[in-house]
Protein backbone atom coordinates (compact mmCIF):
# COMPACT_ATOMS: atom_id res chain seq x y z
CA UNK A 1 0.00 0.00 0.00
CA UNK A 2 1.04 3.65 -0.14
CA UNK A 3 1.88 5.55 3.05
CA UNK A 4 -0.46 8.54 3.22
CA UNK A 5 2.17 10.61 5.06
CA UNK A 6 5.26 10.21 2.85
CA UNK A 7 3.70 8.50 -0.22
CA UNK A 8 6.27 5.68 -0.14
CA UNK A 9 5.27 2.04 -0.21
CA UNK A 10 4.41 0.48 3.15
CA UNK A 11 3.88 -3.15 4.09
CA UNK A 12 0.69 -3.75 6.09
CA UNK A 13 -0.01 -6.90 8.11
CA UNK A 14 -3.68 -7.78 7.77
CA UNK A 15 -5.48 -9.94 10.30
CA UNK A 16 -9.12 -10.88 9.96
CA UNK A 17 -11.37 -12.81 12.27
CA UNK A 18 -14.90 -13.76 11.30
CA UNK A 19 -17.45 -16.43 12.18
CA UNK A 20 -18.98 -17.52 8.91
CA UNK A 21 -21.78 -20.06 8.74
CA UNK A 22 -22.91 -21.46 5.40
CA UNK A 23 -26.70 -21.65 5.21
CA UNK A 24 -28.71 -23.20 2.37
CA UNK A 25 -31.61 -20.73 2.75
CA UNK A 26 -32.74 -17.54 4.47
CA UNK A 27 -34.89 -19.53 6.90
CA UNK A 28 -31.93 -21.63 8.07
CA UNK A 29 -29.80 -18.48 8.38
CA UNK A 30 -32.38 -16.96 10.75
CA UNK A 31 -32.02 -19.94 13.10
CA UNK A 32 -28.24 -19.56 13.46
CA UNK A 33 -26.81 -18.11 16.68
CA UNK A 34 -26.30 -14.34 16.48
CA UNK A 35 -22.49 -14.48 16.63
CA UNK A 36 -22.34 -16.14 13.19
CA UNK A 37 -22.30 -14.22 9.91
CA UNK A 38 -24.56 -16.21 7.57
CA UNK A 39 -23.50 -16.92 4.00
CA UNK A 40 -26.64 -17.93 2.13
CA UNK A 41 -25.76 -20.16 -0.81
CA UNK A 42 -29.15 -21.56 -1.88
CA UNK A 43 -28.43 -23.44 -5.15
CA UNK A 44 -25.28 -21.62 -6.23
CA UNK A 45 -21.63 -22.57 -5.96
CA UNK A 46 -19.49 -20.38 -3.74
CA UNK A 47 -15.77 -19.83 -4.21
CA UNK A 48 -14.21 -19.81 -0.76
CA UNK A 49 -11.24 -17.78 -1.97
CA UNK A 50 -13.44 -14.81 -2.98
CA UNK A 51 -15.16 -14.85 0.44
CA UNK A 52 -11.81 -14.79 2.26
CA UNK A 53 -10.50 -12.11 -0.10
CA UNK A 54 -13.49 -9.85 0.63
CA UNK A 55 -12.99 -10.24 4.38
CA UNK A 56 -9.31 -9.33 4.07
CA UNK A 57 -10.12 -6.27 1.95
CA UNK A 58 -12.64 -5.14 4.57
CA UNK A 59 -9.89 -5.34 7.22
CA UNK A 60 -7.39 -3.17 5.32
CA UNK A 61 -6.69 0.20 6.95
CA UNK A 62 -8.47 3.19 5.45
CA UNK A 63 -5.36 5.35 5.82
CA UNK A 64 -2.16 3.26 5.67
CA UNK A 65 1.03 4.78 7.05
CA UNK A 66 4.46 3.83 8.36
CA UNK A 67 4.55 3.50 12.14
CA UNK A 68 7.94 5.19 12.19
CA UNK A 69 7.18 7.74 9.44
CA UNK A 70 8.68 11.15 10.16
CA UNK A 71 7.84 13.89 7.67
CA UNK A 72 7.75 17.68 7.61
CA UNK A 73 4.24 19.15 7.39
CA UNK A 74 2.87 22.69 7.52
CA UNK A 75 2.16 22.03 11.22
CA UNK A 76 5.74 21.07 11.99
CA UNK A 77 7.50 17.72 12.04
CA UNK A 78 5.44 14.73 13.04
CA UNK A 79 7.20 12.72 15.72
CA UNK A 80 7.02 8.99 14.89
CA UNK A 81 6.78 7.84 18.50
CA UNK A 82 3.61 9.72 19.44
CA UNK A 83 2.29 11.20 16.18
CA UNK A 84 2.14 14.71 17.69
CA UNK A 85 3.60 17.87 16.26
CA UNK A 86 6.94 19.19 17.56
CA UNK A 87 5.74 22.78 16.91
CA UNK A 88 5.46 24.81 20.12
CA UNK A 89 2.01 25.23 21.63
CA UNK A 90 0.70 28.79 20.93
CA UNK A 91 -1.22 28.71 24.23
CA UNK A 92 1.94 28.26 26.28
CA UNK A 93 2.25 32.08 26.34
CA UNK A 94 -1.14 32.28 28.06
CA UNK A 95 -0.08 29.67 30.60
CA UNK A 96 3.02 31.74 31.39
CA UNK A 97 0.93 34.91 31.78
CA UNK A 98 -1.45 33.10 34.11
CA UNK A 99 1.45 31.76 36.18
CA UNK A 100 2.91 35.27 36.46
CA UNK A 101 -0.50 36.65 37.52
CA UNK A 102 -0.85 33.95 40.18
CA UNK A 103 2.54 34.93 41.69
CA UNK A 104 1.43 38.53 42.26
Amino acid sequence: MTCQRCLESVEIDVEASFNLAVAPSEEVAKTLPRHYDPLIVEDEDIELWSVVEEELILNLPVVPFHVDCSIQTSFGEIAPEDGKSKKPNPFSVLAKLKADADKS
